[in-house]
This record gives C-alpha cells, sequence and structure tokens, in this order.
C-alpha cells in the first residue's frame, strides 16, 4: 500500500504527515499540486510490452493532443534533486521506489507500488529512490517553468527507501 511521509524542508527528523489513506494522500498531493491515482495492474507483462498493454491508459493522461513523451525506464539509479521544467506522470508497472517532492517549504515523499500513477507538478523539485526492480511507464509534458527553492535540499538528509518501507512494514503509521 503507498504511503505519504511529510516532513518540514529543513526539519527531516519532524515528521507532519504520515499516511496510507488514499483519501488523504490524494487531498495532500492535491494541495501541493501533485496526483495520485490507481491503475489496473497486467501481470507478466514484459518491459518490451508495457507501452503496448498500458497504452490506452497514457492516451487518457495526455488526451490524445499537445506535445509529449512516454518511455519505460527500469530500475533507475537515484539522482539529486531536480526540475525538469514540465509535469511528469509515474505510473508503476512493477516493484516499489520512493518519489520526493520538494514543493514550497515541505517535502513530500510517497512511496509507491505497483498501480501507482503519481503526477509530479511543473517546476517542482524532485529525486527518488527505489528498489532495484521497479519499472515505470513515465510520461513527459514540456513547459513549465523550474520553481525556485527556499532551500536546496541534500537527498540524504531525508529517510531513503529502506527505512520507509521498514517503517511501514513495522506498522508505524502515524498522522498528524
Amino acid at each position: 500500500m503507498t504511503l505519504l511521509t511529510v516532513w518540514p524542508d529543513d526539519q527531516p527528523g519532524h515528521v507532519l504527515l504520515r499516511t496510507e489513506d488514499t483519501g488523504a494522500i490524494v487531498a495532500e498531493l492535491g494541495r501541493v499540486g501533485a496526483g495520485f491515482a490507481r491503475w489496473p495492474v497486467v501481470e507478466g507483462v514484459s518491459e518490451g510490452d508495457v507501452l503496448v498493454r498500458y497504452r490506452g491508459l497514457v492516451e487518457s493522461r495526455v488526451g490524445g493532443a499537445g506535445d509529449f513523451s512516454v518511455d519505460v525506464p527500469a530500475g533507475e539509479l537515484p539522482f539529486a534533486e531536480r526540475s525538469g521544467g514540465g509535469a511528469e506522470d509515474r505510473f508503476f508497472v512493477r516493484g516499489a521506489a520512493v518519489w520526493y517532492l520538494h514543493a514550497g517549504r515541505e517535502v513530500h515523499a510517497v512511496l509507491c507500488e505497483a498501480g501507482d500513477v503519481l503526477t509530479i507538478p511543473a517546476g517542482v523539485r524532485h529525486w527518488h529512490d527505489g528498489g532495484p526492480d521497479f519499472v515505470t511507464v513515465r510520461v513527459r509534458r514540456p513547459g513549465g517553468v523550474e520553481a525556485g527553492v527556499v532551500r536546496g535540499v541534500v537527498p540524504g538528509e531525508f529517510p531513503g527507501f529502506g527505512e520507509l518501507v521498514a517503517e511501514r512494514v513495522g506498522g508505524a503509521v502515524l498522522s498528524g
């Protein structure tokens, strides 16, 4: 199940929100312009067939018009905080990863699993940390302006994939 954890960007030890409730995740991410949904997972799809099997759902994200790109990155290495400018959707086909969204003065860590769709708004700085076998469909839409950041974040300051998975498995789901 998806886990959302929110911290102030200058206090990685101070949890503002930790929840697995889908409604709370949608509401909190919506507050910062991000999105969250779930799509059905087709078992046994090879990486080469992912775009064919999910074509209709991908087309529903882009509305058939405009400029966009679609690819299937698998097992991406973690990267430093960055912003690509345009909006980006990530559909998790297999495995799990944490996407960190640095929106305003908060960091939102979304531990996503197969079936989750995360929308990263244009200009929101982000980074990720994932398990070794995760596969996503990435839909990028160009445009937007890179957001100004009050404070740059060093990704290692915040709990990583392994720590967040351990917290969730341990039943420590808190909110508030």
